[in-house]
């Protein structure tokens, strides 16, 4: 296989309240989803154009909690449209939730996140890894 064509993944790591340990493991959506996911995302989100959303979230404050970032953008955006996408987002996670092993990853259950913050960790990393990379 050529090293190029491989899939990437990034790992978020759990760091507050009930999340603390968990491993989250994001896997790249193929070129087709992320294309529909754009799409619907621009759609939802009621901005004019993808370059309207990249600036958006590049115009953040340094160092703003990922969440906050995240709920400044879906100020205005069609609710059940956001619902949709979050919940495909997460799909493409994996989760190990015992800290003793890191490496047992199985597939994520909408209880494994306990935290809001995580929430948005996990969300930003979807987004760097699928839609702004």
């Amino acid at each position: 296989m050529n090293p190029l064509d491989e899939i990437k993944t990034t790992t978020v790591y759990g760091t507050k309240g009930r999340d603390a340990g968990k491993a989250f493991r994001i896997t790249e959506l193929d070129v087709v989803a992320k294309a529909d996911f754009v799409v619907r995302l621009v759609s939802a989100l009621r901005v004019e154009s993808y370059e309207d959303l990249l600036a958006k979230v590049q115009s953040a404050p340094a160092g703003a909690p990922q969440i906050d970032v995240i709920m400044h953008i879906l100020q205005g955006s069609q609710p059940q449209a956001v619902h949709t996408l979050i919940t495909d987002a997460l799909q493409s996670v994996q989760i190990a939730p015992d800290p003793k092993h890191p490496e047992a990853f199985r597939p994520l259950l909408r209880t494994d996140i306990r935290e809001l913050s995580t929430l948005g960790e996990l969300l930003a990393a979807f987004a760097m890894l699928n839609i702004y990379a």
